[in-house]
């Protein structure tokens, strides 16, 4: 992770100089000759962290320690040099001028030395590795680091041979595996290549093996070779061991063989499988140079032989074959978890039977409870089962449970066995990432478990800490090129995707609790984020963090209460006396944490529930974390309104500020004093965008939430420095601002506007101009009464690429489907007040995927999907349509809709027939409907021919308090 950090440094230090050289007055040789002794420096890095995780040698340790601190604070030194002496040219007037160039001086020779103070370090550090024997030579450093990977992998080895009569969940897969291969399944479509993919520890090379000794694929194919393939892939022994196993050969022509060029080799092998019906499984691959280096062995045109490969890297399936056939194995459910763990525990030799009744029955309920934190992860169920195995007592379980994910990842530490520990496994996938994905992983280290990340704050909070640049195409923006992070970090299965959105991008994703708990141990021990939950500080003790102070941290995250849901606020009413004492307990070891970090911090985020920055502690915060680039505040909302003091805008190397759920009285004009904010998140009441904001250079993200009306904009869009980098305006109201003033902004993609009776005037004289890169529009009328409508085509025709449109205001017409933009995917309607039916326009946008009708927007009593009517939809949601009593669907409408949500629909009397058409519909939820309606879909029920092809059918508080007149 050194090399990463150094990396990050080097790179910062070529941005200075490149954009910033204007400020470096004075110390821009030193910069210079500091960049090129890291890029030196950076030579040595990877394999010294190889000698420190093979021999553990200390001295390395602590040289390679001081190496990343002292990177940090030459970054530190320079960031803060340019941006005093940018802020000192804004400044006027001529006795000022003179003052601050003589304090300039001073700050050149101080900075000057500190520059090179550091840059003698890095001498001598270049030095004391080299005595301890680390190698410049990057041939050198990736052979040392791949022999402690190496040796990892070879103690979990897989062999062709081996059986394993402990399989379970896997019978579908295995069916499906061996169809395929057999070519029973999509015969006219053969597949040349099979993947298995997925997290490591999921049983990828278990289930291969299985489908590899499969009796049918056994008669299907005439030769089979297994190759398990290394991270230095010896392409030479790899091809040799393939071509032995299909030959047979004897110890003549084996030695034959061996003499072969490698050229002449691959040709035989590759001609042999023309000839033959061969199966080679490629076990764990983990990179496309891999294949590359093997590929010519392969016949690539039409042949019978197959390749069955295994690996971690999606990208690597893909790359072996664009069309080939990939599958990823399931988590295990709590009922095959549970029955793989009574299969490895009663393999360790343990007897259940021998046990006392009440101690069987305990312990099942202890094993039940630490199984959920093995959340279906094969391996960790097979390393928990061997682990309690050699534990007797109850005490021993009760113990262990205690602190279960951190047992689970280590294994049997005193073990020859090392790959026993999940972690071991786990951590090759860490080791495997290429530089600039390493922080980017161990930024989820920030996130308690079995949280739900959504992946545009995580782009923004990478891209604030200048974790990402711009790789690819120069079209590309930052957030694209974030985006792409996470994605192979999904690609790579260290992340699993949680939802998609409407677009078929990644809209939320979470991480298993073991690669969770790697990523907050790897974190720690680079000193790059640590974690700190208040709530369990006693359960499972993580470090003194009241009373002890953390040096050097650059950042933390402090996570003392719930997430601020609309279900935690309710709860949270009903909290008893322990509780608050919990949180009072909470309170006090957060005033003592802020107060003793290191003023170095660059990243705070803080969950802390009912906690409120009392005593002075946000003032604190803002006088002491002078170099925070991140500041975080999450809290359950309340009707308090809250004054941010105005040391606020001490924090001029801000790049996000995010408060969203606690109300701010003002937005204060401190704000402007944050010269590189890039993204702001605050909620509040009833103001307008300081003008101080206008001469902030880098916005690209506002978000302005407010329970009333939207912000006002003053003059802020016509003023802003940031015109040309805007992408989000979120929450901002539509007095004094004109349609013209937001076409301007060139590279908006969402905008968010509140309107009420100015809405006419804010058209006024609509320009021809349109949004060229708007992706994604809400507009929300704050007007009462039936009297209030406004004409929003105007304003949708400027609007041709947005593919996302939410609509929650009374309109005089609905948009004719021209109208609309032709790229909208998805369209959430909410107090339109329509008469007339909208079925007969929206089912004709020509992409529409998603289509929430929701509360008062259509006043009629029927609504008809016509004959192939919405054709792309999948998701369709009906809500709060009080008047509506019929609902027809004809034939081939809806005919790839797969999830329906109705809710408080009173009036309607039933489901349409024609849902018993759609085939594609396998999830249902009726939710506040009558009972009666309720009852006509249940088995037995008027409508359950309808719906009994439904996979999944919910129903939420269906009851007679909804009852109306069926007849």
């Amino acid at each position: 992770m050194v090399d990463a950090i150094v990396s990050f440094v080097i790179e910062r230090l070529g941005d200075f100089l490149i954009n910033e050289a204007k400020f470096l007055y004075g110390v821009k040789g030193q910069v210079e000759n500091a960049k090129i002794k890291l890029q030196c420096m950076r030579a040595f890095l990877k394999d010294a962290d190889a000698q420190i995780r093979e021999n553990g040698d200390e001295r390395v340790c602590l040289l390679v320690v001081q190496i990343r601190e002292n990177s940090y604070a030459l970054e530190d030194v320079i960031e803060t040099y340019v941006f005093r002496v940018a802020s000192n040219n804004e400044s006027v007037g001529a006795t000022r001028r003179v003052l601050k160039c003589s304090a300039r001086i001073i700050d050149v020779y101080k900075v000057g030395s500190k520059i090179k103070e550091i840059s003698s370090n890095i001498d001598t550090w270049t030095s004391e590795l080299e005595k301890y024997g680390v190698q410049r030579s990057m041939e050198k450093a990736a052979e040392t680091s791949s022999s402690y990977v190496q040796e990892r992998r070879q103690l979990r080895q897989a062999y062709s041979y081996v059986e394993d009569n402990h399989v379970v969940g896997f019978d579908k897969d295995i069916e499906e595996l061996v169809a395929l291969l057999t070519e029973q399944k999509n015969p006219h479509k053969p597949y040349k290549v099979i993947s298995v993919y997925g997290m490591g520890g999921l049983g990828k090379t278990t289930l291969a093996r299985k489908v590899y000794q499969h009796p049918q694929v056994r008669t299907h194919f005439d030769c089979y070779a297994w190759a398990s393939i290394s991270q230095q892939c010896n392409t030479r022994e790899v091809l040799e061991g393939i071509l032995f196993a299909f030959t047979s050969t004897n110890k003549e022509r084996r030695e034959e063989i061996r003499t072969t060029s490698d050229v002449e080799l691959a040709k035989q092998l590759h001609d042999f499988q023309k000839q033959k019906k061969c199966l080679v499984l490629l076990d764990d691959i983990w990179t496309t140079k891999t294949w590359d280096l093997l590929k010519h062995a392969f016949p690539q045109g039409d042949t019978d032989s197959k390749i069955l490969l295994t690996t971690r890297n999606k990208d690597v399936a893909l790359h072996v074959d664009q069309g080939g056939f990939i599958h990823e194995p399931h988590f295990l459910s709590d009922k095959e978890s549970w029955e793989l763990f009574q299969k490895k525990y009663s393999c360790a030799g343990m007897d259940p039977s021998n046990l006392d009744s009440d101690d069987n029955e305990r312990k099942k309920e202890l094993a039940v409870e630490m199984l959920k934190k093995c959340a279906g992860l094969p391996l960790a169920i097979i390393v928990l089962a061997g682990l309690l195995s050699k534990k007797h007592t109850i005490y021993e379980w009760e113990q262990m449970k205690r602190n279960i994910v951190r047992c689970i990842g280590q294994g049997e530490q005193h073990d020859d066995s090392k790959y026993r520990s999940v972690w071991g496994v786990l951590g090759l996938s860490y080791i495997e990432l290429p530089c600039h994905l390493k922080p980017c992983f161990l930024y989820l280290s920030r996130y308690p478990e079995d949280a739900v990340i959504r992946v545009k704050t995580s782009c923004l909070v990478l891209i604030a800490e200048g974790f990402i640049s711009l790789r690819g195409s120069c079209m590309e923006t930052m957030e694209d090129e974030a985006y792409d992070c996470l994605s192979e970090l999904v690609e790579r299965s260290m992340i699993q995707v949680k939802e998609m959105s409407s677009t078929g991008k990644i809209k939320s994703f979470c991480i298993h609790d073991l690669m969770r708990d790697l990523c907050v141990s790897k974190a720690r021990d680079e000193n790059f984020l640590h974690f700190i939950d208040l709530r369990n500080k006693v359960e499972e003790p993580i470090e003194s963090v009241s009373t002890v102070p953390i040096t050097n941290v650059r950042r933390v995250a402090i996570y003392c209460g719930p997430e601020s849901t609309d279900n935690d606020i309710e709860s949270a009413d009903n909290d008893d006396e322990s509780a608050d004492n919990d949180i009072e307990s909470a309170d006090n070891d957060f005033v003592n944490m802020v107060r003793n970090i290191d003023g170095s911090l660059r990243y705070l985020s803080v969950n802390k529930g009912r906690i409120a920055f009392e005593e002075g502690v946000f003032r604190h915060v803002c006088n002491r974390f002078l170099m925070l680039r991140v500041l975080i505040i999450i809290d359950i909302p309340d009707s308090v309104c809250t004054t941010l003091p105005k040391e606020i805008g001490n924090l001029i190397h801000l790049r996000l500020f995010s408060m969203p759920y606690s109300l701010i009285k003002m937005i204060p004009s401190y704000f402007g004093n944050w010269r590189c904010l890039q993204t702001l998140r605050v909620c509040t009441v009833f103001d307008i965008i300081p003008n101080s904001m206008c001469k902030l250079e880098q916005l690209r993200h506002l978000y302005f939430y407010n329970r009333f009306s939207g912000v006002g904009v003053g003059e802020f869009l016509r003023s802003t420095k940031s015109r040309n980098l805007l992408q989000t305006l979120v929450g901002i109201h539509s007095k004094h601002l004109v349609l013209s003033d937001l076409l301007q902004l060139k590279n908006l993609k969402k905008l968010a506007i509140v309107v009420d009776g100015n809405f006419d005037s804010f058209l006024h004289n609509p320009q021809t101009l349109t949004f060229t890169r708007l992706l994604s529009l809400r507009l929300r009328g704050t007007a009462l009464g039936n009297d209030f409508k406004i004409d929003i085509v105007p304003l949708i025709l400027s609007c041709p690429q947005i593919y996302k449109l939410t609509l929650k205001s009374p309109i005089v017409r609905l948009p004719q489907v021209n109208q609309f933009s032709p790229n909208l995917i998805k369209l959430t309607l909410s107090s339109l007040r329509l008469e007339d039916d909208p079925m007969p326009t929206l089912e004709k946008l020509p992409k529409l995927r998603v289509l929430v009708i929701g509360w008062y927007s259509f006043m009629g009593d029927e609504m008809v999907c016509s004959r192939g009517g919405f054709n792309r939809l999948e998701s369709l949601e009906l809500i709060g349509l009080l008047g509506l009593k019929e609902w027809k669907v004809e034939e081939s409408a809806l005919s790839r809709l797969g999830y329906l949500h109705i809710e408080k629909c009173r009036g309607l009397r039933r489901v349409p027939d024609g849902l018993k058409n759609i085939l594609t519909l396998n999830h249902m939820v009726i939710e506040y409907m009558p009972d009666k309606f309720k009852e006509r879909m249940e088995e037995g029920g008027e409508d359950f021919y309808k719906v009994n092809h439904v996979t999944s059918r919910v129903f939420i508080e269906c009851n007679e308090d909804y009852a109306y007149d069926c007849s």
